[in-house]
């Protein structure tokens, strides 16, 4: 077993956070999800994920990236131990890892002879034991980038990605509330981009995302201002409120608490 934890890196794009490898995997349970990207991967035995409605068996080989602050759980499921490899990934490109990877969502896929997920851990790992830590973290930012590539090019996207209402109405609304969640908007103004009615376009995003769309904006803000509550703790709790599109911070506080049972100063502390 190898793990390492607190290696992130503010100098470069992309930056581990943790990694580790051959790990006996014990049961976890995030409500309020990680604060990074992470990676786990199954190496034997058979774990169990649940993430946005779904059980997610991970067979030896199979893996899955999650988005940072998605609620989640995973445990084994058999009997047997669950050993595991994991990465969890940071850095000052890890919000543009939606647009390297093409999916806003977890990510899944697993080792094949085209690519080796686990054995580019394993590079990592020995990577990390090098003397040269400046020219090890710049090599390490870079195999990060090539994992991320891989996961574009070998991840198994989910039914609903592929769907063409999906494609051509919820995810181009997607992008634009990820590019505009900033600003005052409202459901009108995004389905006018998309030449659709209001009514249309939520029924699709209840279709499809399960949640109307004005609860995505919601949480989606959410998530962002969760971003700059770990990565940006000199910011002021009303900072974050207004750049993260809440024009009243009792709001932002009232929709933060429900959403994770901690006022935003609290979720900060414990984290």
């Amino acid at each position: 077993m190898e793990v390492y934890y607190d290696l992130m890196d503010g100098m470069n794009p992309l930056s581990l956070e943790s990694i580790g490898s051959e790990w006996e995997q014990p049961p976890v349970v995030r409500n309020s999800g990680y604060p990074y990207y992470h990676w786990i991967q199954t190496l034997s035995g058979e774990g169990i994920l649940l993430i946005e409605k779904e059980a997610i068996v991970l067979k030896p080989g199979e893996g899955v990236l999650i988005p940072p602050f998605i609620p989640h759980q995973y445990d084994s499921n058999k009997p047997r131990e669950w050993v595991t490899n994991f990465v969890t990934i940071g850095g000052s490109l890890a919000s543009q890892i939606p647009i390297i990877i093409d999916s806003n969502h977890f990510l899944r896929a697993k080792d094949t002879d085209d690519f080796s997920f686990s054995k580019h851990i394993t590079e990592m790992l020995t990577n990390i034991k090098k003397e040269n830590k400046k020219n090890t973290k710049q090599r390490l930012s870079i195999e990060l980038y090539t994992f991320l590539l891989n996961l574009k090019d070998f991840g198994m996207k989910e039914h609903k990605q592929t769907s063409k209402l999906y494609q051509e109405y919820v995810d181009p609304a997607i992008h634009w509330i990820e590019a505009h969640y900033q600003e005052k908007h409202d459901i009108v103004e995004i389905s006018n981009q998309l030449f659709i009615s209001s009514q249309y376009l939520n029924r699709l995003f209840k279709r499809y995302m399960g949640i109307s769309i004005h609860q995505y904006i919601i949480a989606y803000r959410l998530k962002k201002a969760k971003e700059l509550l770990v990565t940006n703790r000199t910011l002021k709790i009303q900072d974050v409120s207004f750049m993260t599109g809440f024009t009243d911070c009792s709001h932002f506080i009232s929709s933060f608490k429900k959403q994770t049972g901690y006022t935003p100063k609290e979720f900060r502390q414990i984290h």
